[in-house]
């Protein structure tokens, strides 16, 4: 019996590497390769997931059923030593799934390089709009090779003002730059605050790939920094709030740029990071967080957001609302009856 796995990082499975599709690699081993196999999983798995105790219940089941006489294929993604386990499937299936994704890393690569021989440096670009208050635009980072499109709405009263940022959810992933804004007005956010807002859409990247989050942290780090020298933006009262995917973000947001941020609300979603044995929670020093989450959430679990917040109360200051019911639904509920906003744009850097 043969088993095979897709990888990226190639160091890790060099030994059984026999063929590769571009950024991707893809392992073949026997039967008695399994053990090795199995270690190498489980060695990976425990450094970044320190929490575990009992690596059988854990991975076992990697290798534990056959889906016929003939062969079990599995597919696995390693980002950055992380691992991402995408079921049992039959050949066809697996290498359909491996040729999909290598033509989306070619897809995001060629953008990337369009990008960077259109722009010599990173650039904001007006677009036309439809929407009443709300300007468009595309923001285009040469240092990441990366698109954010983004709705912008400006102030009304004279005087340097906060940014209030909001990240969406995963569905509102693309680049139509529609999307983020239609949810924006549908979780029951209603700014009282004479302040700009921005609404960042995350454009043709996976969800919940970990490398796509922190790189979009970063680049919106830098587009906040252009904003900045077209328009009178308070830098000691920038805010950024979000849900699901944008609550990672917002995690990330904080955690890859340091003291930048006056405040953060992250919503119904965890920070891997602070499960790591590599976490560094002086990033948090001093940071202002207001984390929340539905305990019956069975999208995003708590329990991660109950940890973290635990780890980082020494160092700054940081609170958790958790709601008893509310599933993945839990941000109407907050936005509606939690006086964020008097906490949030109270909040200086």
């Amino acid at each position: 019996m043969r088993y095979f796995v897709a990888v990226r990082d190639k160091e890790i499975f060099k030994e059984y590497l026999y063929k590769e599709y571009g950024r991707l690699s893809v392992a073949a081993f026997e039967e008695k390769d399994r053990g090795k196999i199995y270690d190498l999983l489980l060695e990976q798995f425990f450094k970044e997931h320190p929490r575990y105790s009992s690596g059988d219940k854990i991975l076992k089941w990697y290798y534990a059923g056959v889906l016929d006489e003939n062969e079990v294929l599995y597919l696995v993604y390693f980002d950055k030593n992380r691992f991402y386990e995408y079921g049992v499937m039959d050949k066809s299936d697996f290498f359909k799934a491996i040729e999909t994704e290598n033509a989306e890393m070619i897809k995001i690569a060629d953008k990337a390089a369009s990008i960077r021989e259109k722009y010599d440096a990173n650039t904001i670009v007006r677009k036309r709009s439809y929407i009443a208050g709300y300007k468009k635009f595309s923001y285009f980072d040469v240092d990441a090779g990366v698109e954010i499109p983004f709705r912008m709405k400006e102030c009304k009263g004279e005087g340097k003002k906060p940014l209030f940022i909001y990240l969406h959810g995963a569905g509102c992933l693309g680049n139509d730059n529609m999307k983020q804004f239609a949810e924006f007005c549908t979780v029951g956010i209603d700014i009282k605050e004479d302040c700009f807002v921005l609404l960042p859409q995350c454009d043709n990247l996976t969800c919940d790939n970990l490398s796509t989050i922190n790189v979009f942290a970063k680049t919106l780090r830098r587009l906040v920094g252009q904003l900045e020298e077209t328009y009178p933006i308070d830098a000691d009262r920038i805010y950024v709030t979000g849900i699901s995917h944008g609550g990672a973000c917002t995690w990330y947001s904080l955690y890859d740029n340091p003291g930048f941020y006056a405040a953060a609300i992250p919503l119904m979603r965890y920070f891997p990071d602070g499960d790591s044995d590599t976490f560094d929670v002086d990033a948090f020093k001093g940071a202002k967080i207001w984390a929340g989450h539905a305990k019956d959430d069975d999208v995003v679990p708590s329990d991660s957001d109950v940890k973290v917040c635990g780890r980082l109360k020494d160092v700054c200051d940081v609170r958790l609302s958790l709601y008893q019911k509310g599933g993945h639904k839990m941000m109407k509920k907050f936005y509606a009856g939690e006086k964020w906003q008097e906490w949030l744009f109270d909040q200086k850097r």
